[in-house]
């Protein structure tokens, strides 16, 4: 939310959204158009492809749109959050530079800000596509084939529970490569500040095999959160393989002459896309 609050972050978002929305909502007109009426003789066929080249154009001039706003929603708030933080450096009195490692300091105006102006746009985005996405195709199910709904809604229910056990861990690793990062960033400051009394005494080994300690402390949680992420992954692609083969199933089970087959095999790619 701190995000979104930063220099009309929720209009863009919004903005992002309904584009989003419109987009899908094309996609499945363009779709539908084509699945109802490639069999119609009273359609010609200049007209079948025409109306079907005019929503694909509508909905490719929503999708623009929907990256245009995300990227405006990423420079706008990385913008503000930058000079943010830079006046609360430049404001704070020495005490803070005194207790706070140099480490954690270089770590939030580096990798931190690099986050927020890479990937937390990028990663909006792709989550709003993602869930908007997975909600459409399950509502096509449900209008086709309505007996995969007692499949689709327990695995719902089931995903969003991986999902919070999976985001309990991925906050903790998180926040620990954030400490070992800092203690990194802070042992290599202090190393090339002292380079010439660690150079006079001959240290230079020690400070070597201590910066490697530290790279493998780091790389530690970062490898662990990969393995989390391919381990919620998995699962997740085992629900969807369950949700196809289900409405596979019931389509096969259908009345002859209840859907037409250009139909079914439109809305049957619609459970696993």
């Amino acid at each position: 939310m701190l995000y979104l609050r930063q220099n009309k972050g929720f209009l863009y978002a919004s903005l992002s959204v309904m584009s989003h929305i419109v987009f899908l909502a094309g996609q499945i007109s363009q779709n539908s158009w084509m699945a109802a009426n490639v069999q119609n003789p009273h359609v010609s066929t200049l007209k079948l492809i025409s109306v079907y080249v005019g929503i694909g154009v509508c909905t490719m001039i929503f999708v623009l749109s929907r990256s245009l706003f995300v990227v405006v929603l990423g420079i706008q708030t990385s913008r503000s959050l930058f000079s943010q933080l830079l006046n609360s450096l430049f404001r704070a009195p020495m005490s803070f530079f005194d207790s706070t490692p140099q480490g954690r300091i270089l770590s939030r105006v580096s990798s931190d800000l690099s986050i927020v102006d890479l990937d937390i746009p990028f990663a909006f985005m792709f989550s709003l596509s993602s869930s908007l996405n997975a909600y459409s195709n399950v509502g096509v199910l449900a209008v086709v084939v309505w007996q995969v709904l007692f499949v689709a809604l327990p695995m719902i229910v089931l995903v969003i529970q991986l999902q919070r056990y999976y985001l309990a861990s991925a906050k903790e690793l998180m926040r620990i490569n954030g400490t070992t990062k800092s203690a990194l960033a802070n042992h290599l400051g202090e190393s090339i500040s002292g380079a010439i009394t660690i150079r006079a005494f001959e240290e230079e080994d020690r400070f070597f095999a201590k910066n490697l300690e530290l790279v493998d402390k780091n790389a530690g949680p970062y490898f662990f959160n990969f393995a989390a992420t391919e381990w919620l992954i998995e699962r997740l692609e085992i629900m969807g393989a369950v949700v196809l083969s289900s409405s596979a199933f019931v389509m096969a089970l259908l009345p002859a002459g209840t859907f037409s087959p250009v139909l079914l095999e439109w809305h049957c790619p619609m459970a696993f896309p």
